[in-house]
């Protein structure tokens, strides 16, 4: 049962004695700021001086709304009610380049700020006097700028290029986000060299997100945390990085790009993750390694026979190689194609945390997939994998000044430093398949993963048609059966289906509520209602 409040969302009447969260007011206030960023940011778009008359201009803008209930297998619950919303621009074009000269000099922008908060928590969560209930780093940012920046390409008669704001970075070395500038020198001998740099984007820093910073630490804003609490949680601070690549240009069939990139610490940060009350706290000072490595990954293609790609990433600070990836793909016909994965992969974390001094698990993973496009309307995909694990079996020296890391002399076997495990693994397969005509599209998901620890085996279903180009009606339906070797008694078999309305008002944008309610042997019945909108516009 849900009592409602005129304007607010929905609060669970059961957990009333809670501290009421702000609800109402943050909302009201972030509709009132959506609205005037709404409604400026395209004003100021369209208010360009009259030489620009060809720029093109977008607006894009999705809610998300929903509402659901946490259970836990020991009767926990938590209350969901989570407002997401990403506002996006773009004004391209700003040099109103010549129409249909794929070589003119070209500026554009790019931005997208995103809003996510959940009114159903409680007020303790993130209320650092409440040592019992808080959470740190919970709901501190409910604003981050996801990126904004300029970017010119083709200038100095195609030689030079350059970005400046908010931006991201994807390449061997996966993605990255950072505040700075790129330049770029594009030459017509099929090379062209990157060098970037700035602040690396953290977690508790001004409109900044963790998503794309190095593992293994706990960041945010400690302002207003009582500094013997929560050691474990560290204060943000500024990270400077910086970066040089090289990249093939100018041939269509083959590329590759070499990259290395360091981002260092600053400030102190306390490497005792546990407080002690016999000896004093471990404080690190001064400018220090972050994440320091380099890559290079390449690919090719040719169109009757197949394509190939590779990546290599060495970690300068663990003086170790953390990736090796490569896939081969064969193209035996117009309508089927085999293809063959491989991925070695090693974790890795930020230079200031303390799970550098644990041994490292490699996996590797081996994959065979093949896609079948039966006719214009049908088309089969399936595959098989195994991942195999390792424990690592050599130190790792993080500093260059202990020859050797023994966590205890019974593991000092033949001059290992840690026991192997024998190498086990696991397996399985998959089964996809997608039916399209017209205004319909069904698609079938079956799969299976087996191992020493558990099983997992399942499928769903899902369709979705839209009557008139305008009604979209969709729905899903899920069967999943687990086991776990470990803990027996948490063996379920789960039952899902979600129900979907929507209105599709033009062919970018839509509304849509979803119905969904998940029933298995641990948790009981789940329900969620997920409402959606999507807007997007252009000039």
């Amino acid at each position: 049962m849900t009592a409602m409040r005129p304007g607010c969302v929905p609060q669970t009447v059961s957990r009333a004695a809670r501290p009421a969260p702000a609800a109402c007011p943050r909302f009201a206030a972030f509709v009132r700021l959506a609205t005037l960023v709404a409604a400026g940011l395209p004003l100021g778009i369209f208010l360009v001086p009259a030489t620009a008359k060809a720029m093109d201009a977008e607006v894009t803008n999705d809610e998300t709304a929903q509402f659901y209930d946490l259970r836990s297998p020991t009767g926990t619950v938590l209350s969901r009610r989570r407002l997401t919303a990403t506002l996006g621009v773009g004004a391209y074009n700003l040099l109103d380049a010549p129409e249909g000269n794929p070589k003119a000099a070209d500026l554009s922008f790019r931005a997208r700020v995103r809003y996510d908060a959940d009114y159903g928590a409680s007020g303790a969560e993130t209320d650092p006097t409440m040592f019992a209930s808080v959470v740190p780093g919970f709901q501190e940012q409910l604003v981050d700028l996801m990126y904004a920046y300029v970017e010119g390409r083709r200038l100095a008669g195609g030689w030079l290029g350059f970005k400046a704001g908010r931006q991201y970075v994807t390449d061997v070395l996966g993605w990255w986000g950072f505040d700075g500038a790129e330049a770029s020198i594009t030459t017509p001998y099929y090379l062209k060299a990157e060098v970037y740099g700035g602040l690396e984007e953290r977690g508790g820093m001004p409109l900044g997100a963790p998503r794309f910073e190095s593992d293994g630490i706990w960041r945010g804003n400690r302002s207003n945390f009582d500094p013997s609490l929560y050691t474990a949680f560290q204060a943000a601070r500024a990270a400077p990085a910086y970066a040089v690549a090289l990249e093939s240009t100018g041939v269509t069939w083959i590329h590759g790009r070499l990259t290395y990139r360091r981002v260092d610490n600053t400030g102190s940060v306390n490497t005792s993750e546990f407080a002690s009350g016999l000896y004093p706290a471990n404080i690190e000072t001064g400018t220090r390694v972050s994440s320091e490595r380099i890559g290079y990954a390449m690919d090719a293609s040719l169109a009757s026979l197949g394509g190939a790609k590779a990546g290599i990433v060495y970690d300068l600070y663990r003086a170790d190689i953390t990736s090796i990836y490569g896939s081969l793909d064969a193209y035996l016909g117009r309508k089927v194609t085999v293809s063959a994965d491989y991925d070695y992969y090693v974790p890795s974390f930020d230079g200031d945390s303390i799970w550098n001094f644990f041994a490292g698990e490699p996996t590797n993973d081996l994959g065979l997939r093949a896609n079948v496009d039966v006719n214009d309307k049908l088309s089969i995909a399936g595959g098989g994998h195994v991942r195999i694990f390792s424990v690592q079996t050599e130190a790792f020296n993080p500093t260059g000044t202990q020859s050797q890391y023994l966590p205890s002399p019974l593991y000092s076997l033949n001059g290992a430093q840690f026991p192997t495990n024998g190498h086990p693994f696991d397996g399985g397969g998959d089964l996809r398949a997608r039916w399209r005509t017209g205004e319909t599209e069904m698609a079938l998901r079956a799969s299976g993963d087996f191992g020493e620890e558990g099983d997992r085996v399942g499928a769903d279903i899902n369709a979705e048609h839209v009557i008139e180009t305008r009604y979209v009606v969709s729905g899903r339906t899920g069967l999943w059966q687990w086991t776990d070797k470990l803990q027996p008694d948490r063996d379920t078999t789960s039952f899902n289906y979600v129900l979907g309305l929507g209105y599709r008002f033009a062919q970018r944008s839509q509304a849509k509520v979803e119905w969904e309610h998940d029933i298995n042997g641990l948790v009981g019945q789940r329900f969620r209602i997920m409402l959606n909108l999507q807007v997007a516009a252009s000039k």
